[in-house]
């Protein structure tokens, strides 16, 4: 496999792509280079030897195979599992890209480049632990960011349309009153609805190795920003080749869709007291799918001998991670409300009484 290497051309330092200029830069000597005109260093024809995997201390086969290259630069060996496909060299720190992980069949349609740093990302970070106000006030002083790296992680973007039929009963209640009765009206009704609903990119996480969940939870990304592929976006960045094929990401895209068809759907049968689905059914008329590689920052921190995780979604700054629970500050938020509230009480209930 041919290894694609990012290195100056005025000094040989290791080019970057700088998420604010959106340009790859040089960090020793500040040039600059558009992607699209940048041609990157093939010097490396490598061809990633399999190397055994130590076996886990559960006993379970290991979740990927792991291969060794040899960097071109300054020929330190580089290992990698299977689908890591862009990262350093651990010895010259000089950027990688494994060619044949982005190419072919493999090749992404569609890219957003990163628009937030590893700097954006911390300040990110500092801000989202000092807004929660029932973690521990020692957390963000004592612990300490152990990794942060920006990670493309490979999205299959569905497209589909989903047709809907719903059958629903409702009811209209109307009440009143004369000298001698009170009167309540029931009326029934049966409501149907029935048409289609097309969706466009509907994202699913083609890696293993980042949970499902903590990928939906970064949405949204803004598609408008997407751009055609091109391997200088990787430089400076890990990135992944998909490893879940389409097929099976495709069913819980659909679902997504599905729900979210049926909610529409269901969200225009208003006007009555009640409502009650009595049947919904959801069938995808027709679906395709492409390429993607969507940016994210994953950090790692580690307080009080337990490891915790965040992500960020590296173009607009989402953020999302557990972090510690601190019952003490709950005590001292929830004392004085409840202090409060008795007394309120207590006020009430005297005017009253």
């Amino acid at each position: 496999m041919a290894l694609q290497e990012y290195e100056c051309p005025a000094c040989g330092g290791a080019m970057e792509f700088n998420p604010h200029t959106q340009k790859l830069r040089c960090p020793y000597c500040d040039s600059e280079y558009d992607v699209k005109d940048f041609v990157a260093n093939q010097n490396s024809s490598s061809s990633g030897e399999a190397v055994e995997s130590p076996a886990p201390e559960d006993g379970n086969t290991p979740s990927e195979p792991l291969y060794v290259y040899s960097c071109g630069s300054c020929g330190g060996e580089i290992l990698a599992t299977e689908s890591l496909g862009s990262t350093k060299c651990p010895f010259c720190n000089n950027n990688i890209v494994v060619k044949e992980k982005f190419t072919g069949e493999f090749k992404p349609d569609y890219i957003i480049p990163f628009q937030k740093t590893k700097e954006d990302a911390v300040n990110i970070y500092t801000n989202f632990v000092k807004s929660k106000r029932l973690v521990p006030k020692v957390f963000l002083e004592e612990n300490h960011i152990d990794e942060i790296k920006g990670v493309y992680v490979p999205f299959w973007l569905f497209d589909a349309k989903e047709s809907f039929s719903g059958l629903y009963e409702a009811t209209k209640i109307r009440s009143w009153s004369d000298a001698r009765y009170n009167y309540t009206e029931t009326k029934y009704y049966s409501v149907t609805r029935e048409g289609t609903e097309s969706f466009e990119r509907v994202p699913a996480d083609g890696s293993k190795e980042m949970p499902d969940d903590l990928m939906e939870s970064l949405e949204p990304f803004d598609y408008d920003k997407a751009v055609p592929f091109n391997m200088g976006y990787l430089a400076g960045f890990f990135a992944n080749k998909y490893n879940v094929e389409a097929k099976e990401c495709e069913p819980h895209a659909l679902r997504r869709m599905g729900t979210t068809t049926a909610a529409d759907f269901r969200s225009t049968v208003s006007g009555y007291s009640s409502v009650r689905v009595q049947r919904e059914d959801c069938q995808t008329v027709n679906s395709s799918y492409k390429y993607a590689l969507y940016p994210v920052y994953m950090l790692s921190t580690t307080w009080s001998g337990k490891h915790y995780i965040f992500a960020m979604n590296g173009q607009n700054g989402r953020f999302v991670g557990d972090l510690p629970f601190s019952p003490m500050q709950a005590l001292k938020y929830f004392i004085p409300i409840s202090l409060i509230s008795a007394a309120l009480i207590f006020f009430v209930l005297g005017f009253v009484l």
